[in-house]
């Protein structure tokens, strides 16, 4: 087996602007009460690598900041811990926010194949 260069996987590798272009597993994840900020932005860096297709943030589990909190400089020290350990992944996951992880559920048993 050839072992790649650094040019030949950054070729194949996928960016910001057509991430939203490749087929991602049909994986909805839902993460209920987690209580670490770190925990979650590990989550959120394993959705990134396992392409999965969208993370509900539920219960008190933390979110990371919505988009314009950044650039005005709105993030309080926990967001910032979620971005730290995410590594950039908040930007290529789709991810939402719900108070209730039951609801979320209750929205996909009618989905059923």
């Amino acid at each position: 087996m050839k072992k790649l260069t650094h040019e030949e996987i950054s070729e194949k590798r996928y960016t910001l602007d057509n991430l939203h272009k490749t087929t991602k597993m049909p994986v909805y994840v839902v993460l209920n009460s987690i209580r670490s900020n770190y925990n979650v932005g590990s989550i959120f860096r394993t959705s990134d690598g396992a392409m999965i297709e969208k993370l509900y943030l539920c219960g008190y589990t933390p979110y990371p900041p919505k988009t314009g909190e950044e650039a005005k400089g709105k993030i309080s020290g926990k967001k910032r811990e979620i971005l730290k350990t995410a590594l950039g992944s908040t930007e290529s996951v789709s991810w939402e926010y719900v108070k209730d992880a039951a609801r979320v559920i209750k929205n996909f048993e009618g989905r059923r194949r």
